[in-house]
């Protein structure tokens, strides 16, 4: 009896130490795992091989490719980011139009006493003033008064082609204005008058790029390439791009009214995973790669970069694996092996590839590494406990048939709830 009942006392005592183990997260010290580095894996595709077709092959490969291995994938620097239309131009607020209305009133004084040198200054604050905010019914019909006075001031300078210049851009912001004859001089009506014959003002732009040969887009529109003068017909703000092969898309949103002239320069940045695809490309076997592998690795904080290279060859699609595990050095060709076909192609290539890193010494996946999801039969406790419990009822058979029949007396008995 007391031998039994020690037998039981003994086996919960190690159930509830087994559960006290389980819930403090020693099961992974038991194993001693260990944690996953930081990793770089590169796609990359070759020009014969459409872009959602390597897309679709490729994208499950980084996940797939944890099963084996003890990695944690890095991500590479991002592209710089597309700017935000409105967030660059603003509208104009009220009080924003009020102060630019006050000073078009000052400009308006200055003139009726012949202050020519102070008007001018005032409509150059004026004008840079409006030019801050988003061209809008607000703005608008001020931007045109501050070019109709620039046009008068033109005129009384002894300037009618300056001054028709100023009368054509503001014409073209607020076509169906009409000036009052009794307020205008018949000089003014005549210049006026001319100005509306002219070809309606746009604006043009010198855009110049380092290196040059970039294609240019506006909102979406292909403009010819760098260096190049482009003219902007639109009064809104406008999206443009730059695109080299090679290099990071530059982006610039801005505003120009008609008759404006603006010259921008863009050094564009390389695009460092662009150019190593260019490498591999002309240099299968990936030499003189390794420094430009290795600046991209330490952007990422990376101690091991792979290289998945997909291109066509003699009508079958291919894939390279390399392996590079720091240093400039070039990174080495592990294996090239035809894409599997089928529903599970993926799957195969990733289990290929995965053996072309292990082989390489990459880390294998611990052991003890399990799918949270799993069910409680594919817990390694789990099994201890059941074995536990079938122990224990076995020795609770054996007592019982020790006992014989007898009857009274405490067994001994402990109950465990967990």
């Amino acid at each position: 009896m007391r031998s039994t009942s020690s037998v039981h006392r003994a086996i919960a005592l190690f159930l509830c130490a087994l559960l006290v183990l389980e819930g403090a997260g020693m099961a992974g010290w038991a194993y001693a795992d260990n944690p996953p580095e930081p990793s770089l894996l590169l796609k990359l595709s070759g020009a014969s091989v459409p872009e959602e077709v390597a897309r679709q092959r490729m994208a499950p490969m980084p996940q797939m490719l944890l099963r084996d291995l003890n990695v944690r994938w890095t991500p590479i620097s991002a592209a710089p980011a597309s700017p935000d239309t409105k967030g660059i131009i603003p509208e104009a607020d009220d009080a924003s139009l009020e102060r630019i209305s006050r000073m078009l009133a000052d400009v308006l004084r200055r003139m009726e006493g012949v202050e020519t040198i102070d008007a001018s200054l005032l409509l150059t604050k004026a004008e840079g003033e409006a030019r801050r905010f988003r061209l809008g019914e607000g703005t608008r019909p001020l931007l045109a008064e501050i070019f109709l006075r620039r046009g008068l001031l033109s005129l009384w300078e002894g300037n009618p082609g300056a001054a028709e210049e100023m009368f054509a851009r503001s014409r073209a912001l607020r076509p169906g204005f009409s000036p009052d004859p009794a307020l205008f001089s018949p000089a003014f009506r005549e210049s006026w008058s001319r100005a509306g014959s002219r070809p309606a003002p746009e604006a043009e732009l010198l855009i110049q790029s380092i290196p040059s040969g970039a294609s240019i887009s506006i909102d979406g529109r292909p403009r010819g390439t760098t260096p190049g003068r482009i003219r902007v017909s639109s009064v809104v703000p406008v999206r443009i791009r730059l695109s080299l092969p090679g290099y990071h898309d530059a982006e610039k949103t801005g505003q120009w009214l008609p008759g404006d002239s603006d010259s921008m320069e863009w050094v564009l940045t390389r695009d460092r995973v662009a150019t190593l695809g260019e490498m591999l490309a002309e240099s299968p076997d990936g030499k003189g790669s390794g420094k430009l592998i290795a600046e991209i690795a330490a952007g990422a904080g990376a101690s091991r970069v792979g290289l998945l290279v997909m291109e066509d060859r003699n009508g079958k699609t291919v894939a390279r694996v390399f392996s590079t595990t720091g240093g400039e050095a070039d990174p080495a060709l592990l294996g090239v092996f035809e894409w599997p076909s089928g529903e599970y192609g993926t799957s195969d290539a990733a289990q290929r590839t995965a053996r072309m890193l292990l082989e390489a010494g990459w880390p294998a996946a611990n052991v003890s590494q399990r799918d949270p999801r799993a069910s409680w039969y594919d817990h390694w406790w789990m099994l201890v406990l059941l074995g536990a419990i079938g122990a224990g009822v076995a020795v609770g058979i054996t007592g019982s048939a020790g006992k014989g029949g007898s009857s009274g007396g405490s067994t001994g008995t402990i109950g465990v709830t967990f």
